[in-house]
């Protein structure tokens, strides 16, 4: 019992987080076409809020202000939306370049312009907004949370990945739409808790990161059992496999970093002897899984995922080419947040017009530059210096937290990588989980810091 009790959260914000994730996790997965889903996450959110202020009893840790860092990421995250949103006289908003249309639209209903803000669609830009308040709420809340706390979110995230490979298991064996959360869907493929394979893979690989993160930061206190690693092991595996069966090339593809940086888990717990017997295992592994994909490769459902690698034309390209046009028109203002189908369509090449309908670039570095203009590369450098700052801080100062840090650094590089050719970040669930990530790095980073203030009084 006492050895379960320190497994659980210790403050009434852990369990909060905890259960604010869990949902998010479970119903935040189908994007913008489902915000019924999205509505359930937000107001789950609010409840979470008004529960912590409300609830009786006080907490000291509750009042601790968290790492500047995270503060700094929660402005930039807020402040963008925001000032798309503030209106803005007709003399100064229609000489932004693309809103010849815009204006002209106005002057042929009303006669008149009326002020309008950077956004050409404010509800869209609100909508994102929205979104955001959970991430930045979820950011700054993990990182005022106690270690037991933290770790235990990492047990929640690989928890929920496994229960979504079990549901892709159900999605698979039951086939159509049976199973499914959401109408629209890959229907053939796994998908678990998401309407999105690549999502579906993106959360099986940070589950993985999480997995192996909570085993390797609970070695501290009790050193692990061969029945450990072989719980962790088969954990591993069937998370590979429901990764196979999502389909997404970019996910099988990521499986490579995320091992390298489960193994960088275990070294820096030391279970893992020495960073070449861990590249031996590997490589021993990468083999394994070849010889499998070689042995299964007659298997109907192996053989369309192999067939996906062969693609010799991807429609990726055309979309990439057509939203750098579209930036081109709304350079260097951008045209707002969550815009992305309404300042596409106009620009798309009539040959590249078909039943597929373009809702968004697939890649979210590109689409960022569309909607934030010439702000987007400031927004995205001074986050990654914010976060590179933070994860340094936190590597340097806690060398028992290393296995957290590097699920934090592991969630961005899974998201980074595959933001090149999808959005994981247009996903609720992985913008929440992103949150977290870099909550945590700053929970790290300030108990570092206290920590040698207090040695050196």
């Amino acid at each position: 019992m006492r050895s379960l009790q320190h497994r659980l959260p210790e403050t009434r914000l852990g369990w909060l987080l905890a259960g604010f994730l869990a949902c998010v996790l479970a119903f935040g997965g189908g994007g913008s076409p489902s915000a019924a889903a999205e509505i359930i996450v937000q107001l789950s959110f609010a409840l979470g809020v008004a529960v912590w202020i409300f609830w009786p009893g006080s907490e000291t840790r509750d009042l601790v202000l968290p790492h500047r860092g995270l503060i700094t990421l929660a402005g930039l995250l807020l402040a963008l939306p925001v000032m798309q949103l503030v209106p803005l006289p007709p003399a100064i908003w229609q000489a932004f370049p693309g809103r010849e249309t815009l204006a002209a639209a106005f002057e042929a209903v009303d006669g008149e312009r009326p002020w309008w803000p950077i956004s050409v669609a404010p509800f869209s830009t609100l909508a994102a907004l929205l979104v955001m308040i959970p991430v930045a709420g979820a950011m700054l809340a993990v990182g005022i949370l106690a270690p037991r706390d933290r770790r235990f979110l990492l047990a929640v995230t690989g928890a929920l990945a496994l229960a979504g490979a079990v549901l892709g298991v159900l999605q698979l064996s039951g086939g159509g739409h049976r199973f499914r959360l959401y109408q629209i869907s890959h229907d053939l493929w796994l998908t678990g808790f998401h309407a999105s394979r690549n999502s579906a893979a993106d959360a099986l690989l940070i589950g993985m990161l999480a997995l192996t993160a909570w085993f390797a930061s609970g070695s501290h206190c009790r050193p692990l059992q061969r029945g450990d690693i072989g719980l962790l092991a088969l954990c591993q595996t069937f998370l590979f496999a429901a990764l196979v069966f999502t389909g997404s090339r970019a996910g099988i593809a990521l499986m490579v970093p995320v091992l390298l940086l489960q193994f960088a888990m275990l070294r820096a717990a030391g279970i893992a002897r020495s960073l070449s017997n861990g590249m031996a295992s590997a490589a021993g592994l990468f083999a394994l899984v070849v010889a499998a994909a070689a042995a299964l490769s007659h298997n109907a459902r192996v053989a369309e995922v192999l067939a996906r690698f062969d693609a010799t034309r991807d429609s990726r390209i055309d979309l990439w080419h057509d939203t750098l046009t579209a930036i081109g028109t709304y350079w260097p203002v951008g045209s707002g947040l969550g815009t992305f189908t309404r300042t596409f369509l106009p620009v798309e090449r009539l040959a590249m017009i078909d039943d597929q309908f373009p809702n968004r670039a697939h890649n979210d570095f590109l689409e960022f530059l569309l909607e934030a203009g010439m702000l987007a590369p400031l927004v995205l450098v001074a986050g990654t210096l914010v976060l590179a700052n933070m994860a340094r801080k936190a590597w340097r100062t806690a060398p028992a937290e290393r296995p957290i840090t590097l699920f934090a650094l592991g969630t961005f590089v899974v998201i980074a990588l595959h933001s090149l050719v999808d959005y994981p970040l247009r996903n609720m669930a992985l913008a929440v989980v992103a949150g977290v990530a870099a909550g945590l790095l700053g929970a790290i980073a300030r108990e570092g810091r206290e920590g040698r203030e207090t040695d050196a009084i």
